[in-house]
């Protein structure tokens, strides 16, 4: 099974506002897997796809945690 592409399950606009819903306003694989019922692995591609795209920033914290979070300019108004 192909894992390229978006997954029909989730829009990219769906997980954009789950981030945008959230304090603080960052979230992890994990948090974006549950919210939209995808795998872990599934929720870490499409985070950095986004991320790939400039609709999300990503950052590395600890020895392995990536957080997701909506850059400035892109957030609007909350």
């Amino acid at each position: 099974m192909s894992t390229r592409g978006p997954d029909p399950k989730a829009t990219d606009e769906e997980i954009i506002q789950i981030i945008k819903s959230v304090e603080p306003p960052f979230v992890t694989t994990g948090d974006i897997a549950d919210a939209v019922s995808l795998s872990t692995e599934r929720a870490r591609q499409r985070l950095n796809q986004l991320d790939n795209q400039g609709q999300l920033h990503r950052t590395k914290v600890g020895s392995s945690a990536v957080v997701y979070w909506i850059p400035e300019s892109s957030s609007g108004s909350r």
